[in-house]
C-alpha cells in the first residue's frame, strides 16, 4: 500500500488563495465591492496573519479560546491576531478588562466546570452537581459582567469575513456544502485529475443575478431545516419564494428541493398542494408522484393522460420501472398501456450450480462460480467485471465527449466528473462531441485502437466510468476481441439512456470460453434476488442478442467437493459431470 506524502506546512493556505485567485480572476466582473476589498485585504496580510485566519475558518464555529490556538507554522499568534483586528477580519475581546460581546455563543467555548467554578468564584455561591450546562449558561447571561471576572483569563477571537468567503466559495464549488477536502485529496495524490478548460465562457455564473438567486435558494434551504418540523403553509411559502431557475444548476437543485417539499406536503394529508407544488418540478419522481395522487384520487382521466406521457418518453430508468410496477397493479382499466409495458418485461434464462456452503463461503459467492466453470470447462477464462467493463470502456471511448467544454459543466479543477453527468439533457449538450467517438465503434480494430490510446494517455486520471485498477491492457484486448463492435455500440446506446441507472446492475461475471465468443453471468447466492436495474439489462441484452444468464448457485450440504452444474428446467446434472 503506497505511503501518502507528506504535506507542506502550509499546504492550507496555498488552497485557500489559490481559491481566491481563481474566483478573483474568473469572476471579477461579478463580485461586488465588498467582496474585492476582503480579497485585496487578505491579500496584503502577512502570511502568519493569512495562516491564522485560514486555522480559525476550518475550525467550527465562529468564536475561539486564545488558550485553545496553537500552530507550530505560526511564531506570534497574538501579533497576527492583531493584525487580524487591525484590517476587521476579527475582533478580539478582553474578558477580564469588561469587553464583552454582545452575543452570548461566546460562553459556549467554556466547559460546565470552568462555569461552575466561576459562578462560584464570583458569587462564593456553591454550585450543584446536578445543575446542567444550559442552566449555568442561563445564570451567565443574566449577570455576565460579574460572573465573567471567575473564568479562566484568556482572550476570545470573534472571525469576520465569512459573508465575503461564502460568495467566494459559491463560485468555486457552485454550491456552499463543499469544502477543501477535494484539494487534499489531490495533495496526497489519491486523486488526479481530468484538464479543462475554466474560463469566461464555460463558467456556470454568468452574472450577479444567477449569484444571487442561489444566495436565496440556500437560504431558503437552511431555513426549512427539517420539513417535518414545517406547516403546510409554511411549506408552500419556501416554495413559493424559491427564486426563478433560469441558470441550469439552480434549476436542477430548485426542482429537486420542490420534490421533497410536496413529498412532505403529501405526507401531511394534502394531496392538492402537492400536486400542485409536483407540478412545478421536472424532477424525478415529479411524475410519479402526481400520478400516485391522481389514481387514488380516481382521477382516471388525468391519470391516464399522465401516464402515457411518461411512457412514450421517461424522464429516467427509475420513472420507467415505476411503470412497469405501477401501471399493471393500479391502472388496469387501461389495457392499451398495460398492454404496451407488458412488452418490455422480459425474464432471463437462469441455470443452477450447486456446492458445499463452505466453499461459496470461503471463497465468497462470485469466485466459487468462476473456479467451478474454470475446472469445468478447461481454458476458460472468468472475470470478475461487474458495472466495470462496460462502463470502463465507455469512459475510455467517450472520454473526450465526458469532459467536454460546456458551460456550467465544471466549477473548478478538482472534478471527476461534470456537474450534468447525470441529467436528461448530458448527450444533447454535447451532440457534436459524441458524434466524433462514435466511428470508433465501427470496427474491432478501431475500437481497440481509441481504447488502448486513452488507456495510455489518461492513466491514473479520475473518470467516473473507469476503474484503473481492473480495466487492465489485457482485458480491453480480449473483450474487444470476444465482443463485436456492433454490441458494443448497443450497450453503449444504452448505457447513455440513463447513465445514473444504468451504470450500475451489470452482470457479475464475464466468461471468455477457451477458443471463442464471451457470455455474462449474473450470480445469485441463496436467498439473492435479481433487483430492478439488473432485469432492466437483460433485457436488453435479449434484445441486443448479448448471450447473458443468471446462475443461481444453491448450497449442497452431501457434498464433499467439487461442485456441478445443474439444467434448470430438468433439474438434472449435465452430461458434461
Amino acid at each position: 500500500m503506497p505511503v501518502a506524502p507528506d504535506l507542506p506546512e502550509k499546504y492550507y493556505l496555498d488552497n485557500f488563495n489559490f481559491v481566491l485567485n481563481h474566483v478573483a480572476q474568473l469572476y471579477a466582473d461579478i463580485i461586488n465591492e465588498d467582496e474585492r476589498t476582503f480579497y485585496d485585504d487578505f491579500m496584503g496580510l502577512s502570511e502568519s496573519a493569512q495562516c491564522l485566519y485560514v486555522r480559525l475558518l476550518s475550525r467550527r464555529g465562529d468564536w475561539f479560546r486564545r488558550d485553545k490556538i496553537a500552530y507550530a507554522e505560526i511564531s506570534d499568534t497574538d501579533a497576527a491576531a492583531a493584525e487580524l483586528q487591525s484590517q476587521r477580519f476579527l475582533e478580539i475581546y478582553d474578558l477580564q478588562s469588561g469587553g464583552l460581546p454582545q452575543e452570548d455563543d461566546w460562553l459556549n467555548l467554556f466547559t460546565r466546570q470552568e462555569l461552575a467554578t466561576a459562578i462560584q468564584t464570583s458569587t462564593g455561591q456553591k454550585v450543584t452537581a446536578s445543575l446542567r450546562k444550559k442552566e449555568l449558561l442561563t445564570r451567565f447571561e443574566e449577570n455576565s459582567e460579574q460572573l465573567v471576572t471567575g473564568l479562566p483569563d484568556t482572550e476570545i477571537y470573534c472571525v469576520y469575513g465569512e459573508q465575503e468567503l461564502d460568495t467566494f466559495r459559491l463560485l468555486f464549488f457552485g454550491n456552499l456544502y463543499q469544502d477543501f477536502t477535494e484539494f487534499v485529496l489531490r495533495d496526497l495524490g489519491f486523486y488526479r485529475y481530468e484538464s479543462y478548460n475554466l474560463n469566461a465562457a464555460s463558467r456556470w455564473c454568468h452574472q450577479r443575478s444567477d449569484l444571487e438567486a442561489h444566495r436565496l435558494y440556500y437560504a431558503l434551504r437552511e431555513e426549512a431545516g427539517e420539513l417535518k418540523d414545517h406547516s403546510k403553509e409554511s411549506l408552500c411559502r419556501i416554495a413559493d419564494s424559491l427564486p426563478a431557475a433560469e441558470e441550469p444548476t439552480l434549476s436542477r437543485r430548485r426542482d429537486r428541493f420542490l420534490v421533497d417539499i410536496g413529498r412532505q406536503i403529501e405526507r401531511l394529508g394534502y394531496s392538492d398542494d402537492a400536486l400542485t407544488i409536483y407540478e412545478r418540478s421536472m424532477r424525478h419522481p415529479a411524475r410519479e408522484r402526481r400520478l400516485r395522487i391522481l389514481v387514488a384520487q380516481g382521477q382516471q382521466e388525468d391519470a391516464d393522460e399522465l401516464a402515457f406521457a411518461m411512457a412514450k418518453a421517461p424522464i429516467n430508468e427509475e420513472e420507467h420501472q415505476f411503470l412497469l410496477s405501477f401501471v399493471p397493479r393500479k391502472m388496469k382499466h387501461n389495457h392499451k398501456l398495460c398492454q404496451r409495458l407488458a412488452e418490455r418485461v422480459s425474464s432471463p434464462v437462469e441455470d443452477v450450480i450447486t456446492m458445499p456452503a463452505e466453499t461459496r463461503l470461503s471463497l465468497g459467492v462470485e469466485r466459487a462460480v468462476a473456479a467451478a466453470f474454470e475446472s469445468e470447462h478447461p481454458g476458460d477464462r472468468l472475470v470478475y467485471c461487474e458495472n466495470l467493463l462496460i462502463p470502463g470502456m465507455f469512459g475510455l471511448i467517450f472520454w473526450s465527449a465526458i469532459y467536454a467544454e460546456v458551460p456550467g459543466a465544471f466549477f473548478h479543477p478538482f472534478q471527476i466528473r461534470p456537474s450534468d453527468l447525470y441529467e436528461a439533457d448530458f448527450v444533447t449538450l454535447r451532440q457534436k462531441e459524441f458524434e466524433v467517438c462514435w466511428p470508433a465503434l465501427e470496427s474491432s480494430d478501431a475500437l481497440l485502437e481509441r481504447a488502448l490510446e486513452t488507456y495510455q494517455q489518461k492513466q491514473g486520471i479520475a473518470n467516473p466510468f473507469v476503474q484503473w485498477a481492473v480495466l487492465t491492457e489485457d482485458l480491453i484486448r480480449l473483450s474487444v476481441e470476444r465482443i463485436p463492435a456492433l454490441l458494443w455500440q448497443g450497450v453503449f446506446r444504452f448505457l447513455l439512456r440513463d447513465l445514473r441507472q444504468h451504470k450500475a446492475g451489470l452482470p457479475d461475471l464475464i466468461r471468455f470460453p477457451a477458443n471463442e465468443g464471451f457470455e455474462l453471468l449474473e450470480v445469485k447466492g441463496p436467498g439473492d434476488t435479481l433487483q430492478k436495474n439488473q432485469k432492466v439489462w437483460f433485457a436488453e441484452f435479449e434484445r441486443l442478442g448479448i448471450p447473458a444468464r443468471v446462475i443461481r448457485v444453491k448450497d449442497d450440504p452431501t457434498a464433499l467437493s467439487g461442485a456441478g452444474l445443474i439444467d434448470a428446467e430438468q433439474g438434472e446434472e449435465s452430461p458434461e459431470d
